[in-house]
């Protein structure tokens, strides 16, 4: 990628992120959207119309929730029914770049959200899952031709987020930091750039501020996240942690890419973007990205497309110079 700012849309490819195997009840309402299923819930046809209709939002950037997605050579046993061959998956990346799309990998390595590692998922702190991460990233770095990134996830791993699956994993400050940088490591080792979520509650998973710039290196790139309407005083705003932190991850020297998303509010990305372009250094500001949260099918089709469509006018409107 050049050094054009990344305007980016995640698409779902996986959907095994929540629930997993034998959960007890479904992890939000809408049991549709986080169910833990054997089969691959992907519509290709709203697949291809979706990725097709990104470039005339002005997106250049796609990021790829894989999950239980492509049936990998390392291990086969973490695909379902429908999982996409590699060579589907290469046929795929040579269409999305026709398409003026950098499309980037993103398997999520949380503990809360792991489903599609399968066993794997219960195995944190050995050296099987150790090894089960790093053949998962190498072949999939080799599978991307090397991209400029690979988003490892990482976030909400604490018990909330897990309180309905029969088996909560939540790793000790010190544990997370450990396997975070190991990841770091395979990427780095690859030439790809670390990419993790990160947000307030996530920096207390890492023990706190100090610890969390003691053990992250700036070189990781960072997306916090939120997906309400801004308050209009600034006293309000600033209290707000979710928005404060984009202030202070500017300032600790940390490279952002903020995400929005019209999940909560159809205002979450042009207030996004008019935030940063205000408040916050645009020079540690690599991009932004929007995501719906939303399985790639047709019954929630409208909802993919407005999510595009507001992030591209909302581009316009605050961006209207940059491509």
């Amino acid at each position: 990628m050049d050094s054009k700012r990344m305007w980016t849309f995640m698409i779902q490819l996986g959907n095994n992120m929540w629930d997993k195997k034998n959960r007890q009840t479904s992890y939000i309402k809408d049991e549709e959207e986080s169910i833990y299923r054997d089969y691959l819930y992907l519509d290709k046809p709203l697949w291809n119309e979706i990725t097709a209709f990104l470039p005339s939002c002005g997106f250049n950037t796609i990021l790829i929730d894989i999950g239980e997605g492509i049936r990998l050579d390392s291990h086969p046993e973490l695909a379902v029914e429908g999982s996409w061959t590699k060579e589907e998956m290469r046929a795929e990346l040579t269409r999305l770049r026709s398409l003026g799309l950098e499309p980037i990998p993103k398997y999520n390595f949380s503990c809360g959200h792991s489903a599609w590692l399968q066993d794997y998922a219960y195995m944190v702190g050995t050296p099987t899952y150790d090894r089960v991460c790093k053949d998962i990233i190498e072949e999939v770095i080799e599978l991307f031709d090397t991209p400029a990134y690979f988003h490892l996830g990482l976030e909400e791993e604490d018990y909330a987020n897990q309180r309905s699956q029969p088996v909560a994993v939540v790793r000790s400050p010190a544990r997370k930091i450990r396997d975070a940088n190991y990841l770091f490591d395979i990427c780095r080792s690859h030439g790809v750039r670390p990419w993790i979520w990160c947000n307030f509650a996530c920096i207390e998973g890492y023990g706190g501020d100090d610890a969390f710039l003691a053990s992250i290196p700036k070189d990781v790139l960072i997306s916090n996240w939120y997906y309400g309407h801004f308050p209009s005083r600034p006293e309000s705003r600033a209290a707000h942690k979710s928005i404060s932190l984009y202030q202070k991850l500017g300032e600790w020297g940390y490279d952002q890419i903020p995400t929005s998303s019209t999940y909560g509010s159809h205002l979450s990305t042009k207030e996004t973007m008019k935030y940063f372009k205000a408040e916050v250094n645009m020079d540690t500001t690599v991009g932004f990205m929007t995501v719906p949260w939303l399985p790639t099918m047709p019954k929630y089709k409208y909802a993919l497309l407005n999510d595009a469509f507001v992030f591209g006018k909302a581009k316009e409107a605050i961006f209207p110079n940059e491509y």
